[in-house]
């Protein structure tokens, strides 16, 4: 079976917080033939999709190891599938990207689907599940920011709706003397769409990533801040813990379950804080080496499996 990864630069990357790299791992293991390329290696001619790649290279402690770039762009339609992992931010490139693989629809096995990571942003999607998250405004107008968070007269968090691991989150809120300053920067003077949500008051301040595979939870594991931050990002310094799923857990997850497969979004990193669903990650949901270490688990295992069924 051969199979390409659209990744981000490899260069650096730790083993232990790559779960793209474990899924990588575990198809050379078992004699897939690996390729990766990153977006910027994409070429479409009469409608066919190629990339430069590189053979993947990967040793379980140095991590992703130097391979050269293949010298002509090769037909990604020679693949029985691609898995899209490339990290935000969602800029035009990466617009560029999705529509580009999206003419292999129909002719390789694509996951997440690229039409999928297209509709589904991240952090609008949770807009679809109303009764699931906390009270919630997106606008690009300052004013009407700082009107709706006076009317909740609760803090609040100000989210950018096309970054990830917590990059330019604010808390803030009625009482905050620079309140109306931090909303013309996050939404760059009323012309960037921000989401304002009411702050989430948790135990510890931890959140849950749960990682569904085809609709089925695949693993969870708690975050929380550290250093004084109130972000539980792992990237700004959180901590990762043991957790179990709860009620309202499986509860989120049935509700959206059916909207991920009708999207086609295989594999998907959902943000749970209290009972609140917060983010839906869709285009390179990571936790796969946490829940192994935590849980003493190879979970990649289930998403090799996964590919090879599909296939």
């Amino acid at each position: 079976m051969r199979i390409a990864f659209l990744l981000y630069p490899t260069v650096g990357v730790k083993v232990d917080e790559d779960s793209s790299f474990w899924i990588m791992h575990e198809l050379l293991r078992r004699g897939h033939a690996v390729s990766h390329f990153e977006s910027q290696h994409l070429v479409a001619e009469k409608g066919s999709p190629k990339a430069y790649l590189y053979t993947s290279r990967l040793d379980s402690r140095k991590g992703f190891l130097a391979s050269p770039l293949s010298k002509a762009a090769v037909a990604l339609t020679n693949f029985d599938a691609i898995f899209i992992r490339k990290e935000p931010p969602f800029d035009s490139g990466y617009l560029y990207a999705m529509q580009i693989l999206d003419l292999l629809r129909g002719r390789v096995f694509l996951l997440n689907q690229p039409r999928g990571i297209m509709l589904v942003n991240e952090k609008l999607a949770i807009l679809n599940f109303d009764e699931l998250i906390p009270e919630t405004l997106v606008t690009q107008n300052a004013a009407e920011a700082k009107n709706f968070i006076q009317k909740l007269k609760k803090r609040v968090v100000v989210k950018p709706l096309d970054q990830k691991a917590g990059s330019g989150i604010l808390a803030t809120g009625v009482g905050d003397s620079n309140l109306s300053s931090l909303l013309d920067i996050a939404t760059g003077f009323s012309k960037k769409n921000i989401m304002v949500q009411r702050f989430i008051e948790s135990p510890g301040m931890a959140d849950r990533r749960i990682l569904i595979l085809n609709g089925n939870v695949l693993g969870v594991f708690a975050r929380k801040p550290s250093g004084g931050d109130f972000r539980s990002n792992l990237s700004v310094g959180g901590s990762m813990h043991r957790t179990t799923l709860g009620a309202d857990d499986l509860k989120i997850v049935r509700r959206i379950s059916p909207f991920l497969e009708e999207n086609g979004l295989y594999f998907t990193g959902v943000d749970v804080m209290g009972r609140y669903l917060t983010e839906i990650n869709v285009t390179s949901p990571s936790g796969i080496p946490e829940i192994n270490f935590l849980y003493r688990k190879k979970i990649q295992e289930s998403v090799a499996d996964f590919i090879e069924s599909k296939i």
